[in-house]
């Protein structure tokens, strides 16, 4: 008897559909299939076996169709027929959007497959469960697909012209909310199709060219952002299946070699997509590290884990001056195979394709499963460092007043005045929020008012440039013609390195 684990489980590849049934060519119902005996009898198994608080996990018909493919494959020979590669495209075949499902193949007897399948199930939650098998000469191929499914999807086209237009909707499930939809197109490149406020959203994605669209679905919970679904979608006719990866390398057992290999592979993407490389930043390394070690601790990937808080918070207890942080997080058997599975979601791709990051930590920590496999965590951070106006010869006073008349020019709105009186009150506040590390502007808008105003509106930031000035209501209001701008830099114990208090106060 064998037993072999997916430790990666997200990812594309190859092979035509196998199994005995045709699944439908749509996203979101599920196919019925009817198990052969020792599939049923796998199933029964698992499902008494996992699930949560008394929940059963269900049958899932696209689970038992990509088993089937798997299992198939193992029968045949194939030497690594659950790789993420193998699973992603066996996934897409049968319909199934499960974002990270986890896979084992048995290898035994047919009348010791129940007892091997028993042993192998050790993984504790799930909400959804299939199972695929293959008998030759006296022996069964088992495989069994467990998933903790986090989306309910309407009906979602899996093949398309070019030039669709298709609206990708569902309803997440609790905790998570704030869907955000993100494509990889045929040229590689990472567009955000769009976003929803709740639990239910709906949301157009653009197909516009042919060749294999991957689309994720990215939602907020307890833990931060995470992967909720993923589906390919082929355009003109395309194959399912990713270009061949390159053959693995041999990983250093040395976790600064492997971690400087990782960062190679993030610049080699970069360059492909005419990027300039990012910078090995060892203060972020190290803050990467501890966060990969929090996630092998908790047992789990995972932006947020219990302690550490999210990427910003642990860049400003580090010390480290930012303007953006882009994070990834990742598990597999190798950092290299954990950088993969990372390139292979668009939102972690998008990531790192980010043009005004310029600074990297990579941290890795290697850690054994409950399972009995070992693994590695990764966590990539990036950041875009904060704007210090080295390079303009303006003041900061007058850089974000700058952003407001171009944003108003952008808006077609009439140009706001500036008006010196309002300028010396927005000062006299800036310079008091950095000196009470707050954010309160203090009555300053009562203060805009006594010179003789009907109306007035206050935006006050904690930023890392002129440009986040821009984001407010106020800007787009045409009642208001004068304003007045105030800027004070400095460290802040409370919002990191190298920020800028701004305040803006608009009137009549």
């Amino acid at each position: 008897m064998r037993v072999h684990r997916a430790v990666a489980l997200v990812g594309l590849a190859t092979l035509a559909a196998a199994g005995d049934m045709a699944a439908p060519g749509v996203y979101g119902p599920e196919p019925r299939v009817a198990p052969s005996p020792l599939e049923a009898r796998a199933l029964d198994l698992a499902r008494a076996r996992l699930g949560r608080a008394g929940a059963r996990p269900r049958s899932s018909g696209a689970l038992v169709l990509a088993a089937r493919e798997l299992a198939a494959r193992a029968a045949a020979g194939d030497p690594d027929p659950i790789s993420r590669g193998r699973l992603r495209a066996a996934l897409a075949r049968a319909l199934a959007c499960d974002a990270s499902p986890a896979a084992v193949l048995v290898v035994a007897a047919p009348d010791e497959a129940a007892d091997a399948i028993a042993r192998s199930l050790t993984r504790t939650v799930a909400t959804d469960v299939g199972a695929g098998a293959v008998e030759r000469d006296g022996s069964a191929w088992i495989v069994l697909l467990i998933s903790d499914r986090k989306v309910r999807l309407d009906p979602f086209a899996r093949d398309v012209a070019p030039g669709t237009r298709a609206v990708l909707s569902g309803t997440l499930a609790p905790p998570l909310a704030r869907a955000r939809v993100f494509v990889t197109r045929p040229s590689g490149d990472v567009v955000e199709a769009g976003a929803g406020a709740g639990r239910s959203f709906r949301i157009p994605v653009e197909f516009p060219a042919a060749g294999r669209h991957v689309v994720e679905v990215v939602a907020e919970g307890d833990s931060g952002p995470e992967v909720a679904a993923i589906v390919m979608v082929a355009s003109g006719g395309a194959p399912l299946d990713a270009p061949p990866a390159a053959a693995p390398r041999a990983e250093s057992a040395d976790a600064a070699t492997a971690e400087a290999a990782v960062l190679d592979a993030v610049n080699a993407t970069r360059r492909r997509h005419a990027l300039p490389p990012v910078a090995a930043a060892p203060e972020l390394a190290a803050i990467a590290r501890r966060h990969s070690e929090a996630m092998a601790a908790a047992g789990r990937v995972a932006h947020r884990v219990p302690g550490s808080g999210d990427a910003g918070a642990r860049l400003r207890r580090g010390g480290v001056a930012y303007r953006r942080v882009f994070e990834n997080v990742a598990r597999a058997a190798t950092a290299l195979d954990a950088h993969a599975v990372a390139e292979e979601s668009p939102a972690h791709l998008s990531s790192l394709l980010q043009r005004e990051v310029t600074r990297a930590g990579i941290g890795i920590a290697r850690a054994r499963l409950a399972s009995g496999d070992s693994a590695v965590y990764l966590t990539e951070v990036f950041i875009e460092p904060p704007d210090d106006g080295a390079s303009s010869r303006l003041t900061p006073d007058a850089r974000v007043r700058e952003a407001l008349w171009r944003e108003r020019a952008r808006l077609g709105l009439a140009p706001l005045t500036s008006d010196p009186a309002l300028d010396a009150l927005a000062r006299d506040a800036a310079s008091a929020m950095r000196a009470r590390d707050e954010t309160d502007a203090d009555g300053l808008g009562d203060r805009a008012l006594a010179l003789r105003r009907s109306i007035a509106a206050v935006d006050v930031f904690v930023a890392s440039a002129p440009e986040d000035a821009v984001r407010s209501a106020n800007l787009r209001d045409r009642r208001f013609v004068r304003v007045g701008v105030g800027v004070a830099s400095g460290d802040s114990k409370r919002f990191g390195k190298g920020r800028m208090w701004i305040a803006v106060v608009y009137t009549d």
